[in-house]
């Protein structure tokens, strides 16, 4: 089970200079939606058929809503090791005052950040741009926002203080930012990692389904490289003939509007769709191994409700239009601790999720460091001692010597700091 929701796994990004010459249309910026949906019946169709997602069976109940004073400890027992989602109301301020389209543009304008299409795909096309060329366009063009937010936005952006401490403060992975316009509908999804969404400005829906654990093949389900696991189901147009399974399946629902957090569980199949200008902030966070108690031992009693995201711990971090480890300086523990995060739950690191932590860490120094070994070389030492070479034991990982680790913390250090040596060359 992979823990790094990546950007969009199998992606290809390219560099972009587009111009909008004013030929398309503004989007329906109406936040104003009935959902859960009034649902029609007709007696000669199936119900729900070629409609959206969700009107296929009527909803179960609101997702169940938590305090804002929730303690870490109680958050992680109910929801956590209950593997249940939940909601949060004004967990974070609203910035619809602050992060206007011209502000953003003014401060933020020269970062480049990654788009895609506005209904994300299995396999997709991202593409590198301008956050100004994009806050020009994406209220008429078919594009949304998804993209590690850079360290120069994160002191805007407010880290719940929830997850920011405790067992939780060492799993955090990465922020993605997400801005939309218009009708934004995601994919019939469940993501290996498990998430705090949070709304910034603007309204989004969320249907969440009962199958956890349980991955029925009826609904199509394709597994990406990074462990995610995503449906070919049409959300706008649903086939109820095909999908007939979906009239079965209990699935229950959030609205979330400016300061609204929810928690997603990894492997809880989930979608999403956002109304008029919408922005959020999603947290992935590593699953953790719910054999072990929680440890809270730096938990404040009466914490503030959020801090700024700066003061948060992440894996990855945002940097010339690329992921990056954030630690600059790679130990032998670190090392290990990303081995072990990749872990999640399981009790095996199988090989396919190492190769693609390693692609991504790599991904500039292979084109510059001919030398470099190779995941498979890496992949080999670590597994020495194993009689499966597809898997690595979670004991393995926690014993493996620090030698043998030394090959791959060797890599970590080159790649997180390849950009210092791109100006020494200079």
């Amino acid at each position: 089970m992979l823990l790094l929701t990546f950007l969009l796994i199998q992606s290809k990004i390219q560099w972009i200079s587009t111009d909008d010459d004013g030929s398309s249309f503004p989007k329906d910026m109406n936040l104003h939606v009935t959902f859960p949906p009034i649902l029609e019946r007709h007696e000669s169709m199936a119900l729900g058929h070629l409609r959206p997602l969700g009107w296929q069976r009527r909803a179960e109940s609101p997702i169940l809503e938590d305090s804002l004073k929730i303690e870490p400890a109680r958050f992680y027992h109910l929801f956590i090791q209950g593997n249940r989602s939940v909601a949060f109301r004004g967990m974070v301020p609203a910035l619809d005052v602050l992060w206007t389209d011209s502000y953003l543009s003014k401060r933020y304008g020269h970062l480049n950040i990654t788009i895609a299409k506005r209904k994300q795909r299995l396999v997709d096309t991202l593409v590198l741009l301008p956050f100004k060329i994009f806050l020009e366009q994406y209220r008429h063009d078919d594009l949304y926002m998804n993209t590690i937010i850079p360290d120069e936005m994160k002191s805007e952006t407010p880290l719940p203080s929830l997850i920011n401490c405790g067992t939780f403060r060492n799993r955090l992975l990465e922020p993605v930012l997400w801005i939309s316009a218009g009708d934004t509908a995601s994919l019939l999804l469940a993501h290996s990692t498990n998430t705090l969404h949070c709304v910034l400005d603007g309204r989004k829906d969320f249907i969440i389904f009962d199958v956890s654990n349980q991955y029925p093949n009826d609904l199509d389900l394709v597994r990406q490289s990074n462990g995610d696991l995503y449906s070919r189901i049409d959300v706008d147009l649903v086939n109820a003939y095909k999908y007939k399974r979906l009239h079965n399946l209990p699935w229950y629902w959030a609205t979330l509007r400016e300061g609204d957090c929810l928690f997603i569980p990894a492997y809880i199949f989930h979608q999403v769709r956002a109304h008029g200008r919408t922005i959020a902030l999603s947290i992935d966070m590593s699953p953790i191994d719910t054999r072990e108690d929680f440890n809270g031992n730096d938990c404040e009693k009466n914490p503030p409700i959020y801090v700024p995201l700066n003061k948060g711990k992440f894996l990855w971090r945002y940097e010339h239009g690329t992921r990056h480890l954030s630690k600059q300086t790679i130990t032998n523990d670190d090392a290990r601790h990303y081995l072990l995060l990749l872990l999640g739950t399981n009790d095996q690191l199988y090989k396919d999720i190492f190769l693609e932590f390693f692609r991504q860490v790599t991904y500039e120094l292979v084109k510059k460091d001919t030398t470099l070994p190779t995941a498979d070389d890496i992949w080999a030492q670590l597994s020495n001692d194993e009689n499966n070479q597809e898997y690595i034991s979670r004991s393995r990982l926690k014993s493996v010597s620090s030698n043998v680790l030394q090959l791959l913390v060797d890599v970590l250090q080159k790649s997180v700091r390849i950009h210092e040596y791109d100006k020494s060359e200079l």
